[in-house]
């Protein structure tokens, strides 16, 4: 498949899928307890606040971590660069093929 990633590389994607998850949500909850924490506003500002914050969590985690398929993961990689969960680490432990995959959706701002 055209899309899809060598296997080496799905398993090893896999292998890290639940620490990405894992920092994307300790990530959310921070900033969350930043919102409610705040002395800014009104407890009802807050809330709005923290909805609006979780609303859109709740789509990034959609976004990186819904429909984890070899076939299509290839388009999650760039995402989870984006947001930060696809470190340098992570990168090095890819195949040389799915880095230049990467670097191409990367290098071409389709992220």
């Amino acid at each position: 498949m055209a899309n899809s990633i060598p296997e080496k590389d799905w398993k090893y994607l896999r292998s890290v899928e639940k620490d990405l998850l894992s920092e994307l949500c300790r990530t959310i909850n921070q900033q969350a307890a930043a919102i409610v924490h705040s002395g800014i506003g009104s407890e009802h500002d807050k809330y709005l606040l923290l909805y609006k914050h979780l609303k859109d969590s709740d789509a990034i985690v959609a976004e990186c971590f819904d429909n984890w398929r070899r076939s299509n993961l290839l388009f999650k990689l760039p995402l989870l660069h984006r947001h930060k969960l696809l470190r340098d680490e992570h990168i090095l432990n890819l195949s040389a093929e799915t880095r230049d995959r990467l670097d191409l959706f990367i290098d071409t701002g389709n992220v």
